[in-house]
């Protein structure tokens, strides 16, 4: 047991020292012949960057001081743009050869523009997404665009040839199973915490992806026998918005008597409804994958499309709340969460908007209304 334990601390730490560490820094461990591709987005198929023999970084949100930025933004722009923008004014992203961009609000069509601009690395492409997904012309027009990134990629970086890409899909296929199945165990799990969680969903985004397979591999060994220990006495909330760099969230979530049964977040769980089919034609595959279900309020299959998604979540997880995490100037998630809040709440379903700048920054009144959020919800 004793064994066990000692492993499960060594691979949080290993997650935790990751974490820690701004771009630069960890950039510097990949060695120099490592081509490097970043991106900002869940929509890049990641399956063909590292079929290519590249490694797909998802740059997620840093904590610089923001000293540069602001004479190339207006203020009314959301961290993640802000953030990511100052790093690369910083030169703390060098070592990254390409950022891939996808048209998903105005100010990232906006900040790519700007990024073309500096004209220093790494250098931009843009991959275009159809805003419906759905109907026959959107799948031509995303199949293309699909196979214009592979032609590209086997050019400038490395030949992505089928059976690589079936290796590519099945790696990351191996990657969500797992991360999702520790989600699902997290509830009669003791030992894994609300914050060990999110420490495992942002390492995912920042390591070659047979390490992390490796870490969560070694993980789920010493939780082995740990399960049906209920933690007791938590409330079950559905978290949803934007994206949640900092386990910071988490935290408190938890310190406040919370357990996060499922996340509904560009940095967390959307991410696991990539599955990808392993058989046939692996364009087609990925492709598809993203027609059947919701991601982000960029892209719509009809406008019943977030209620719709949320609602399944709230019934399938079992949530006694929805908790909106939303980033400050997020003109998308913002124009749907009247409508959200609306019919959540005529179904009986109560919610908490918390308005989110730099996601790692501490504030005792979001601390407070968290809490009061949690014990409004007990009666439940």
């Amino acid at each position: 047991m004793e064994r066990k334990e000692n492993s499960f601390k060594k691979v949080i730490k290993e997650l935790e020292r990751i974490n820690s560490l701004g771009y630069r820094d960890l950039l510097s461990q990949f060695k120099k012949e490592r081509i490097l591709i970043g991106l900002l987005c869940p929509y890049v198929p990641v399956e063909l960057i590292h079929a290519s023999g590249a490694l797909p970084l998802r740059l997620i949100g840093a904590s610089p001081p923001m000293s540069h930025v602001h004479s190339h933004l207006p203020t009314h722009c959301c961290y993640l743009v802000r953030s990511s923008l100052e790093s690369l004014l910083r030169g703390e992203l060098n070592k990254i050869k390409y950022i891939i961009f996808t048209h998903t609000c105005d100010s990232m069509q906006g900040f790519s523009e700007i990024w073309a601009f500096q004209k220093k690395p790494p250098h931009p492409y843009h991959f275009m997404m159809p805003t419906r997904l759905g109907g026959e012309e959107s799948k031509i027009f995303l199949r293309s665009e699909i196979e214009r990134l592979k032609t590209f990629l086997d050019s400038e970086v490395g030949k992505v040839d089928s059976s690589c890409l079936k290796r590519s899909i099945k790696l990351f296929n191996r990657i969500r199973e797992k991360v999702e199945g520790l989600y699902n165990r997290k509830k009669s799990t003791p030992s894994l915490s609300e914050k060990n969680f999110a420490e495992i969903l942002r390492a995912s985004c920042l390591m070659e992806p047979e390490d992390f397979l490796e870490l969560l591999d070694s993980l789920l060994s010493s939780l082995a026998g740990e399960e049906g220990k209920e933690k007791g006495g938590r409330v079950p909330i559905l978290v949803t918005g934007n994206m949640v760099h900092s386990p910071y969230y988490f935290s408190l979530i938890e310190e406040a008597g919370g357990e996060v049964v499922w996340d509904n977040l560009c940095s967390g769980a959307r991410w696991l409804k990539l599955k990808t089919r392993e058989e046939g034609d692996s364009i087609e595959a990925l492709t598809e994958r993203y027609f059947s279900l919701y991601l982000c309020p960029t892209k719509h299959r009809g406008a019943e499309d977030p209620l719709t998604s949320i609602l399944k979540e709230v019934e399938t997880y079992g949530a006694k709340g929805v908790l909106f995490l939303l980033y400050k100037y997020c003109e998308s998630h913002f124009f749907d969460y009247p409508d959200l809040k609306e019919e959540l709440e005529s179904k009986g379903i109560p919610s908490l908007l918390i308005e989110v700048d730099d996601p790692s920054a501490s504030s005792g009144q979001v601390k407070t209304r968290i809490q009061a959020f949690l014990e409004m919800l007990q009666p439940f």
